[in-house]
C-alpha cells in the first residue's frame, strides 16, 4: 500500500495513484502550497506533494502528472451536493471513460 511505505520506492504507477487519489479526496489542496503551513495540507500528504516536486523536477513527471485536476475534479463533482449540469455529467463521464475515474455505487 502506498501509505504505508516509503514513497520514494513506489512505481510511477503507483505513485500517480496514490497522487491522484489525494487530489480526488482533498480537491482543495494545491501542490505548490504544501510547505506552507496555512495551506492545509494534512501532515501525513505533504510526503507526497514533496516527491511529486521530486519527481517533476527529475522530469518523471509532466505537469498533467502533477497538477491532477480531472482527479481534482471529479473528487467535486461526486460529492456536489446539487444536481449536476448536462456539461458536468458528460465531463464526468468523459473522465470516467479516459481515466477510470469512477464515482462509488
Amino acid at each position: 500500500m502506498a501509505f504505508a511505505g516509503p514513497v520514494e520506492e513506489l512505481s510511477k504507477e503507483a505513485f500517480l495513484t496514490a497522487w491522484h487519489s489525494i487530489s480526488y479526496l482533498y480537491p482543495g489542496l494545491h501542490p505548490d502550497d504544501y510547505d506552507d503551513p496555512f495551506s492545509g495540507w494534512p501532515r501525513a500528504l505533504k510526503r507526497f506533494a514533496a516527491e511529486a516536486w521530486a519527481r517533476f523536477e527529475a522530469e518523471e513527471l509532466n505537469d498533467e502528472e502533477l497538477y491532477p485536476v480531472e482527479a481534482a475534479w471529479c473528487g467535486i463533482f461526486d460529492t456536489m451536493d446539487r444536481a449536476p449540469t448536462s456539461v458536468e455529467i458528460e465531463r464526468r463521464v468523459n473522465s470516467a471513460a479516459r481515466y477510470g475515474l469512477l464515482p462509488a455505487a
